[in-house]
């Protein structure tokens, strides 16, 4: 699982697809996930074109279109090996739902009425439940490895078209700038490096992993931003976005070594002598960091391609 929690809706009634769908965003995003427009089908028709892996959960009215019933479209997805939980929701409730069910033996099967405060805590119910069936340190690692790898690649984006654009005029400083801090990093790369001096190559410095890490980048975005008066950098300035990124990259440091022990029941991560408590509430705040940073730094780069 990564960032994004993916929803496959069977629902022939558009304006109440998009009513229960603001109260699914709400749950999904409380929990530090993304929510992309869910696949919104009307009947089974295209069940055979569905890549069904990529789905986290099956939101299904128990009446769809052309009179076709939602358990046995559930029968005909469950005998293509996909066993994706699913949550059934109909107007005449969820006592409904589960006598429609009952001849049907469909594993993971959730039910609901379709009235809002019914469908919203039973859906949230269940999501919590996929959410912490994957939530353990092999996931989480990889999760945040991975998006924290997306978010890298943004920043490098965002600092090579800064270069390229000359974009507010921040160029010839900023190169200063990365030069200044990388030559303290690189006397293992010593010679390297002042051939890329030499030559200007800052394409080669950039690109370059060992002189030019992480922290590098987040030194160098954080000095794009000071720079820039915008409204979108205003909130992120003076060290702003360093510290706040920096603390995710020391926890994301921390994960991709840690050991899981268990102590008075409760369950931590541990390196040398750093460690933290692994709970829900850890889980949740990380991926809601790691999402505004993904979110704030797209908006910067596209500010940059944007800017003449």
């Amino acid at each position: 699982m990564r960032i994004d929690y993916n929803i496959l809706w069977f629902e022939d009634i558009k304006e109440s697809f998009n009513t229960k769908k603001t109260f699914v965003k709400d749950i999904v995003e409380e929990l530090g996930f993304n929510l992309p427009e869910p696949r919104n089908e009307i009947n089974g028709e295209n069940i055979g074109e569905i890549n069904f892996p990529e789905f986290d959960l099956i939101i299904v009215d128990l009446n769809l279109s052309k009179k076709e019933k939602g358990p046995e479209l559930m029968e005909k997805i469950r005998q293509m090996d996909v066993y994706t939980e699913v949550v059934f929701y109909s107007s005449d409730g969820e006592d409904a739902v589960r006598a429609a069910l009952r001849d049907h033996q469909i594993d993971g099967a959730y039910c609901a009425g379709r009235a809002n405060d019914d469908f919203e805590d039973k859906v949230r119910k269940v999501i919590k439940t996929t959410v912490k069936k994957v939530q353990d340190i092999n996931n989480m690692r990889g999760l945040i490895m991975a998006e924290t790898s997306d978010i890298d690649n943004t920043m490098l984006s965002i600092i090579q078209n800064v270069i390229e654009k000359d974009s507010f005029g921040v160029k010839d400083n900023l190169i200063n700038f990365i030069f200044q801090n990388v030559e303290s990093k690189v006397n293992n790369k010593k010679e390297d490096f002042e051939k890329y001096k030499k030559n200007n190559r800052i394409d080669k410095i950039i690109k370059d992993n060992l002189m030019f890490d992480t922290s590098q980048k987040i030194l160098v975005i954080q000095y794009i931003i000071d720079f820039i008066d915008h409204e979108i950098t205003h909130p992120h300035k003076n060290k702003v976005f360093a510290n706040s990124y920096t603390e995710i990259k020391q926890k994301r440091d921390l994960l991709a070594h840690v050991i899981e022990v268990v102590e008075d029941g409760k369950k931590k991560l541990k390196s040398g002598n750093r460690e933290l408590e692994f709970t829900d509430e850890f889980c949740i705040e990380i991926r809601m960091r790691v999402k505004e940073h993904s979110n704030n730094l797209d908006n910067l780069l596209d500010l940059i391609l944007q800017k003449k």
